[in-house]
């Protein structure tokens, strides 16, 4: 792929193939894994727009389609856990048996 698909700190140059993100991108944007995009386009989320193409067989959508995608993925909404209830659950005592 190309070097500046990987960078996400600078997404909207002025077009060709800085203008495209593909999975792996979008996932960083987001601070999601790649699967977890994956699962999100399989489902169909409201708030995730449909690719505007494929590119090596892979999902791809312009930058103007994302535009405001976080604002789109509210509360609430699959996305990643922050880190405190995460491992929460490791915290809670065990049940005791009667």
């Amino acid at each position: 792929m190309h070097d500046s698909l990987d960078n996400a700190e600078n997404p909207d140059n002025s077009g060709g193939l800085d203008d495209l993100y593909d999975i792996g991108r979008l996932a960083r944007r987001l601070g999601v894994e790649t699967a977890t995009v994956r699962v999100w386009l399989s489902r169909k989320v409201s708030w995730l727009p449909r690719p505007d193409g494929r590119l090596n067989g892979g999902a791809v959508w312009r930058a103007t389609t994302l535009e405001g995608i976080e604002q789109r993925r509210v509360k609430g909404r699959p996305g990643p856990k922050p880190a405190a209830q995460k491992y929460a659950h490791l915290d809670a005592p065990m049940p005791t048996a009667r």
